[in-house]
């Protein structure tokens, strides 16, 4: 669920900046310049939104591979055979 949020959040940002670029084409009456640069900007903007959730998520999930490792470490093992003399 929380990368479909990801994904999510970038796609608003490329369309935000598109349609930014299309208020301002309207507003000064050019030919979609304003479209195309808002465009690329949101790309810009989500591809960086992306790439940094996507890092955070991964350290996020390797402090957590890494607590419970250390949990395992620090309890002792099951006795392999219960029923062996000492």
């Amino acid at each position: 669920m929380r990368m479909a949020s990801i994904v999510w959040q970038s796609v608003t940002e490329v369309a935000a900046g598109a349609l930014v670029g299309w208020l301002l084409d309207l507003a000064f009456d050019t030919d979609r310049v304003f479209l195309l640069i808002g465009g690329l900007l949101g790309i810009g903007v989500g591809m960086t939104t992306f790439i940094r959730t996507a890092l955070k998520e991964s350290r996020k999930q390797a402090r957590l591979v890494e607590a419970r490792r250390a949990r395992l470490r620090a309890t002792p093992p099951d006795d392999p055979d219960p029923g062996a003399a000492p």
